[in-house]
């Protein structure tokens, strides 16, 4: 298998003067570095990233191959080429140009496109596309130029909220997704339902999100839910509240704490919460229910 490169190692393929990257503020999944290149005739071997090239300065006829004929578009101010993970390709342009570089992750990509699909995704490919007018990554890129370059307050958040938009846009336009065929009809595997029974029960004496329990079958939140209504018939907020519910009765009936005591155990906000929930749930209050249940 031929070995991809990284990021790191893509300027002694493609050396230019480097003038601006994002590691300081962005995220490391959607990485952007600004580039001033000289003329140059260049080989680069295939990379473990989804490569976007956005043009800033200079007008050149740039000339590529990635499979197949060569390629070639005259590029300049807001002109973007797109290049797909895992491809080698051959670069030649004739003058001096300033680009910016989007560095896409094969993870991010996959999860922004199963959140954006709302479905599980096998592989996404970029279109080999040299050079497009694209007003919408144009805007975006120089966004993240400046926020890059500012150091401004929240400018972590502006360049993430950026950095998805932009994916989102390459997903609509410039990709091809693949959705994967669900085997189990969109429900859990069996497995996957004892993990989340058991992590639940564990944990019942606090608040779950929804991101953690997703984080157990390797889902997205938007995929678990769907999937546990699914498997379940209900929602995982709902699934939790009842088990929570559960887990108080059996203290009501063989412990003698106080009820205060017993809200928190079974993951209650407090005393008034517990009485509420089974009100709504079991038409009665829990000292009710413990002397029903216990004689008391």
């Amino acid at each position: 298998m031929t070995k991809l490169i990284t990021i790191e190692e893509l300027p002694q393929y493609a050396p230019g003067e480097l003038k601006l990257d994002s590691s300081a503020i962005g995220r490391p999944d959607f990485r952007m570095r600004v580039f001033r290149y000289a003329p140059s005739d260049i080989c680069v071997p295939p990379s473990e990233n989804f490569l976007v090239v956005v043009y800033r300065q200079g007008i050149t006829a740039m000339n590529r191959r990635v499979t197949g004929t060569w390629k070639q578009e005259r590029v300049g101010l807001g002109i973007t080429t797109l290049l797909t993970r895992a491809e080698p390709s051959h670069w030649r342009w004739g003058n001096d140009i300033e680009v910016s570089h989007f560095y896409i992750s094969p993870a991010f990509m996959l999860k922004t496109a199963s959140e954006a699909f709302d479905n599980e995704i096998g592989a996404v490919e970029l279109h080999d596309l040299l050079g497009i007018d694209d007003p919408v990554l144009s805007w975006i890129n120089e966004q993240m130029v400046h926020e890059v370059a500012s150091g401004g307050l929240g400018g972590r958040l502006c360049y993430d909220a950026l950095s998805l938009q932009a994916t989102i846009h390459i997903l609509r336009k410039y990709a091809a997704v693949q959705i994967k065929m669900p085997s189990t009809h969109g429900h859990f595997r069996p497995a996957h339902a004892r993990l989340i029974e058991d992590y639940i029960e564990q944990n019942i004496s606090r608040n779950m999100t929804l991101d953690e329990l997703a984080n157990l079958c390797s889902c997205t939140p938007v995929q678990f839910a769907r999937k546990f209504r699914a498997y379940y018939g209900m929602r995982p907020h709902a699934f939790v509240l009842k088990q929570k519910v559960e887990q108080a009765c059996k203290h009501l009936r063989k412990d003698h704490l106080p009820l205060k005591e017993i809200a928190l155990a079974s993951g209650f906000a407090d005393q008034s919460h517990l009485n509420r929930v089974f009100r709504q749930q079991l038409n009665c209050t829990p000292a009710e229910y413990r002397r029903h249940t216990c004689g008391a």
